[in-house]
């Protein structure tokens, strides 16, 4: 069986032991029926390492012993960021775990012109809980250690200022083909893409005023989370570390 990896949201040290929170535990001790000694791999999401560590049970408490440290390899050099706008909730989950899964390294959501359903103030907290627990669950599967910044903007004048990537590419049907804009290969990439109607005319506008080039992805029409997911893929197959 594959070790189960297991993050934890504070310092971890070699020869010291953790305690694991209520959903952790039952989850190793009564889904996956884990005995005391099993082998797990603990990261925190800050940096490239996996702890190796034992399953300790203790009454009612799930605790881990740590006992090595291991360096990953698993992080991209490509420094790629996706500028997404809000959309549906299940969408948003799904671009928020699939771009973990290829390596992204910022997500920054906003709240375009046409998004149907704004996010508000009063949501934000919950979501921003919401939304690390997808991109965590995305890390443990995928064997990242480092989890994606994840932000919020509440429109894309605000999300453009907070980005200083060295390509900017705005996902569109008039530019060229997003693998003509990788050259010469950049050394970071912030990607933008609007909801499921599309930027309007004065946000394509304010984005290219801010230094993003229109590209493409081919002749179909994509959803949202379809084309987050491709230009992800395309920019780390062409620049980072796929294939």
């Amino acid at each position: 069986m594959r070790i189960p990896r297991v993050h934890i949201g504070a310092e971890l040290v070699v020869g010291e032991e953790v305690l694991l929170d209520k959903s952790q535990g039952h989850y190793l001790k009564h889904v996956l029926r884990l005995k005391p000694g099993a082998a797990l791999l603990l990261f925190n999401g800050l940096e490239a390492i996996d702890y190796r560590a034992t399953l300790l049970l203790e009454g009612k408490q799930v605790r881990a012993a740590i006992q090595s440290a291991l360096a990953l390899q698993t992080e991209s050099a490509l420094d790629c960021e996706i500028i997404q706008a809000i959309g549906r909730s299940d969408h948003i989950d799904w671009v928020i775990q699939k771009t973990t899964e290829l390596g992204i390294s910022r997500i920054a959501m906003f709240n375009a012109e046409r998004t149907q359903s704004p996010m508000k103030s009063t949501q934000l907290e919950k979501k921003l809980v919401h939304w690390r627990g997808v991109a965590i669950s995305a890390c443990e599967q995928s064997g990242r250690a480092v989890l994606p910044a994840l932000d919020f903007h509440p429109d894309l004048e605000q999300a453009i200022t907070a980005s200083s990537s060295e390509s900017r590419l705005l996902l569109d049907f008039s530019g060229a083909a997003l693998t003509s804009a990788l050259q010469p290969l950049p050394q970071s990439i912030s990607l933008l893409l609007g909801p499921e109607g599309g930027l309007t005319r004065p946000e394509i506008q304010l984005a290219k005023t801010a230094g993003f080039m229109s590209v493409r992805l081919g002749p179909r029409v994509l959803r949202t989370e379809t084309a987050a997911t491709a230009a992800v893929a395309i920019v780390q197959s062409v620049v980072g570390d796929l294939g």
